[in-house]
């Protein structure tokens, strides 16, 4: 014993206990175990989850390069590798905690079995009440499970990993294996576990990862064509109109390049159904805005405003939710942006963080635009020297923003000529909509549930519509004479430029 120091190890029951907090969910503890298979330059990947109540289980196989029975000791040890070394370019991993950590936050036994080209197979086991009971790191020699479906296919393939979870106290209860209540819990953290590695392994599940020659392939709960995972691309929506794409621009970290770039999406009305709920994402529209940050084409933030911003963080808003912006960086830099742990937070390096916070500006702006103007970019068509009317204008009154009935819409313009002298008992009318406008619920419904607010004139009948375009028609006819004018304005007019074949129609009726 020196005099100068004395050994302090962790009590290992304590330690692995604490390791089971690190905060991963269930989606994004399975992500960073198929980190590993990634790396391992897995082919293809099956996922089931096998419900039996609390003898519930999880596996995890691939067909990458195995390991030695050596290598496997090594990498069940926590803290397997240094976060400073030097690592492979495509490596997916950082701390050499992924495979324990991940597990141990889902479950009480981790097992692990693998196979390298040629050798035998190994497997090892970090049973956590095992360890409790002894209070010391016994790592088990893992006997080959009977009539295990994965395990059989592992043993047939020439080289592959099998991970296996059970015990899996942090999944699910002590109901029965009878329970509805707890098998459709079950059955829809899959549906979670789908989406979020669909949208995380994207670039790999559409060949478009680095040093892939083929597409990865993920299945879950099946090997067939139809249990495949789809891939969920942030800034394409698959059959619909193409984003709005900033130029890409290069910046240096560390000595390193990354690749940034804009993405303005689709307006839903731009959109059929299908289309704008796939573009919503695993976690819907709003949610999804932000920067997607991808390390070594994995993604690693899926969505977030990274607390930049002028004066306060942005937050997370329904009228920037058209706005998406990816960085790429290489795990080279993963010191400068602060990568924890999960490898699901990220911190923008002070030397970027300026321009990143101008590229993100720009890209909020379009998004705004156009969801203002839904689903158009830029000013409306306008005739030389009259402008076109919008049903509602905004003004400042005592500093505070009002929100007006436009009296110079040709509609309401129209209505008030009709009625000549009485015209003045409108006034009150007006005046009382305009001070009601149920600003807040407006606001509130709208960010809750954007889907649920139709679009102008969405429920009324054709004969609703035509007469309306008749008042704006009449009145424009006086004040602009030419028919091509009056055509032109009616096409651009809000709310009628959505229904240019009625426009057509009651043009037709001089």
């Amino acid at each position: 014993m020196s005099n100068d120091y004395e050994i302090s190890a962790p009590k290992p029951c304590a330690l692995v206990e604490s390791l089971r907090s690190v905060g991963y969910s269930l989606p994004t503890a399975v992500a960073d175990i198929l980190d590993n298979s990634v790396t391992a330059r897995a082919r293809s990947i099956w996922i089931d989850f096998h419900w039996a109540g609390q003898d519930s289980t999880i596996t995890i196989l691939d067909d990458g390069i195995g390991m030695s029975e050596e290598t496997l000791a090594a990498a069940m040890r926590p803290g397997s590798a240094n976060p400073l070394d030097d690592r492979r370019a495509e490596d997916l991993g950082r701390f050499g905690l992924g495979l324990k950590t991940a597990s141990f936050s889902q479950c009480r036994r981790l097992t692990v079995w693998s196979r390298a080209e040629g050798r035998p197979l190994a497997g090892r086991c970090w049973d956590l009440d095992y360890v409790a009971r002894h209070d010391e790191w016994r790592l088990l020699k893992a006997a080959p499970p009977l009539g295990n479906p994965a395990f059989e296919q592992l043993s047939s393939l020439t080289s592959g990993t099998l991970v296996m979870w059970d015990h899996l106290d942090r999944v699910v209860d002590a109901s029965p294996v009878g329970s509805a209540e707890a098998h459709e819990r079950f059955m829809k953290l899959i549906v979670e576990v789908r989406g979020h590695l669909g949208m995380i392994f994207h670039r790999y599940l559409e060949g478009l990862g680095k040093r892939r020659s083929a597409p990865l392939r993920i299945y879950i709960n099946g090997r067939s064509r139809q249990h495949l995972i789809e891939p969920w691309n942030p800034f394409v929506v698959p059959g619909g109109p193409a984003s709005k794409e900033s130029p890409l621009e290069t910046m240096t970290v560390g000595g390193h390049r990354i690749r940034v770039q804009g993405f303005v999406l689709p307006h839903k009305e731009r959109l059929d159904a299908d289309q704008y709920a796939a573009a919503g994402g695993p976690r819907d529209w709003v949610a999804q805005q932000g920067f997607y940050i991808y390390r070594n084409d994995r993604i690693i933030v899926p969505g977030d405003w990274l607390r930049l911003g002028r004066g306060r963080p942005w937050a997370k808003e329904e009228h920037y939710k058209l706005a998406r912006l990816s960085i790429d960086i290489p795990n080279a830099t993963d010191q400068e942006w602060g990568l924890d742990i999960k490898k699901s937070t990220a911190r923008p390096p002070a030397a970027v963080r300026n321009r990143l916070t101008d590229l993100a500006e720009s890209v909020r702006k379009d998004a705004r635009q156009l969801f203002a103007h839904r689903g158009e970019y830029g000013p409306r068509a306008a005739a030389p020297s009259v402008i076109v009317e919008h049903p509602w204008t905004v003004q400042t009154r005592s500093d505070r923003k009002v929100y007006l009935i436009n009296r110079e819409h040709p509609v309401l313009a129209q209505t008030v000529a009709r009625l000549g002298p009485l015209a003045d008992h409108l006034k009150p009318l007006l005046r009382l909509i305009e001070e009601t406008v149920p600003v807040e619920r407006i606001w509130l419904e709208t960010a809750e549930s954007p889907e649920e607010h139709a679009v102008p004139y969405e429920g009324y009948d054709e004969k609703t519509i035509l007469g309306d375009l008749r008042l704006a028609r009449d009145h424009l006819a006086r004040s602009l004479g030419k028919a091509d004018s009056v055509r032109m304005y009616l096409l651009a007019l809000e709310p009628f430029r959505r229904y240019p074949d009625l426009v057509e129609r009651v043009l037709q009726e001089e």
